[in-house]
């Protein structure tokens, strides 16, 4: 065996950083090149050895034949997760839960920075103006993913694998009817859509916090059925920020969900309540409306 070739610290520092990039270029190559369906990303995550990852990536492939392949972009990498041991032990992967997003071309890239550089046209307040349902489609194949029924007496291989496919018939649903250009951003990681399921079902009241500038853009009425409808729990709005905005508005966007979703309850908060958006003081006068509510409004 020949001796290794005597080097300084410095070098040896050099080389090791030149693996890791190495290593991290690979890893990034064969993330995001290629034409990979959304479920052949989620299927790792869901599988304990190779030969049953070859095995469910064979079965993909034959299911998804007619299915559009959108390249995903895969958030938040954690170096040291790709590991044989990172992958057969899922709980101690810190990948299990990065988010998964459609992957932009070039073209799409360099398109929307040239429309960065166009000068805007400055809108009327009435621009502002949108319907919840413009929004949010209800009823349509955009709506939540829902967690399919399941019962204690099922495994966990059983209750992952029903999640599994309805989340790949979900995500196929979309690309079916919707072309990518035509869709924002959503999450393509089943995990994150678990994490969303387990937590409603162990909560007694949800929370759910909206900037009060534009609430009607946080606030998902299909959310707000489930937890509501399905769920039969309580769901809370928080209207966040109330001190960046008149009195007046505050007021009039808590009225318009408390009349359009009748079950549902509505509190103003702000980490400022004696200042104003300028950052001069309000008198009590303005905050009494806002920071005291009563009779069905009440929930603290």
């Amino acid at each position: 065996m020949p001796r290794r070739k005597p080097c300084s610290g410095k070098q040896r520092k050099k080389q090791l950083q030149d693996k890791k990039k190495q290593k991290k270029d690979q890893r990034e190559a064969s993330d995001n090149h290629g034409p990979k369906s959304v479920v052949d990303e989620m299927s790792p995550e869901l599988l304990d050895s190779d030969e049953e990852n070859e095995k469910a990536s064979t079965e993909v492939d034959d299911d998804t034949s007619m299915m559009p392949r959108p390249r995903v972009l895969k958030v938040h990498d954690q170096p040291g997760a790709h590991s044989l041991k990172a992958k057969r032990e899922r709980e101690h992967n810190p990948n299990r839960y990065r988010l998964h997003f459609e992957l932009q071309t070039e073209e799409e890239i360099e398109r929307r920075k040239r429309e960065s550089r166009q000068p805007f046209e400055v809108l009327p307040e009435t621009a502002l103006e949108v319907k919840l349902e413009d929004v949010y489609h209800p009823g349509s194949v955009l709506d939540i993913p829902k967690r399919p029924a399941w019962h204690y007496g099922s495994t966990k291989r059983q209750v992952e694998d029903k999640e599994h496919a309805m989340f790949k018939c979900y995500l196929g649903d979309i690309y079916d009817k919707y072309r990518p250009e035509q869709l924002s951003w959503f999450e393509h990681n089943l995990e994150t859509w678990r994490q969303l399921w387990r937590v409603l079902e162990m909560s007694d009241i949800v929370l759910l916090i909206a900037d009060i500038r534009h609430p009607a853009l946080h606030f998902s009425p299909v959310l707000y059925d489930h937890v509501v409808t399905d769920l039969k729990k309580k769901l809370v709005l928080v209207l966040n920020k109330i001190d960046l905005v008149a009195p007046s508005l505050a007021i009039a966007w808590r009225d318009y969900f408390l009349s359009k979703f009748p079950h549902l309850h509505v509190v103003c908060f702000t980490s400022f309540p004696s200042q104003d958006k300028a950052g001069n003081k309000r008198s009590q006068q303005s905050l009494h409306p806002l920071t005291h509510t009563s009779g069905s409004d009440m929930v603290f």
